[in-house]
């Protein structure tokens, strides 16, 4: 019995000692909004957005293949916003508006990171890891997040949803995940498309 006091004893006075999760202050989430697809008309909320920023964006998404998206974002960079784009190769086509951007001068990565290996049994698989982010950061304290594709698809029959918040902090958080993404697995479109047609 002694033994089990003392346990219980130990265990409180180090959840005692421990730092709160609750005492860490954090900012609070000023604004927010809830979209769904194709309720909502995403990628008309997103152009809206777009065209009313006047320092920077940086998005990351799978798949880019909105042409409205990618002419806002061109139109954005024409007006002096800062724009960079990360896509999955999934998103580098033949006539994928992406490329559109690139002829503007836009700085678009492309995910392409070295192929992982995994065994199963006897078996070993390669693969590359996707790109499968959908987020943009627009300014230094809008966060544009959720399931949706910047695709007409995803804006006008998918299900998908996004929540739109203004928060510093948070983002912070994406746009040094931002960073990442071009540090460890990007490289410039450019170049990107010359790797491809050397493997043609």
């Amino acid at each position: 019995m002694k033994g089990i006091v003392y346990r219980l004893l130990s265990i409180t006075l180090v959840a005692l000692s421990a730092p709160s999760l609750y005492s860490i202050e954090r900012e609070p989430i000023a604004n927010y909004q809830v979209l769904f697809s194709p309720e909502d008309h995403i990628a008309d909320q997103l152009i809206s957005l777009i065209e009313k920023e006047k320092k920077s964006i940086r998005a990351a998404v799978y798949c880019l293949m909105h042409r409205g998206i990618c002419n806002a974002l061109i139109d954005a960079h024409k007006r002096g916003v800062n724009v960079e784009v990360i896509v999955d190769p999934y998103s580098v086509k033949s006539r994928s508006p992406v490329n559109k951007m690139g002829a503007a001068q836009i700085p678009v990565f492309v995910w392409d990171p070295p192929t992982l290996e995994s065994k199963k049994g006897r078996k070993t698989n390669k693969r590359k890891p996707l790109m499968h982010d959908k987020f943009c950061v627009l300014g230094e304290a809008t966060v544009w997040t959720g399931s949706f594709n910047f695709t007409f698809e995803a804006t006008n029959s998918n299900r998908e949803n996004v929540i739109v918040l203004e928060s510093s902090e948070v983002a912070r958080s994406y746009l040094e995940e931002f960073k990442r993404l071009k540090k460890q697995g990007c490289v410039p479109l450019t170049d990107y498309l010359k790797e491809k047609e050397k493997s043609l």
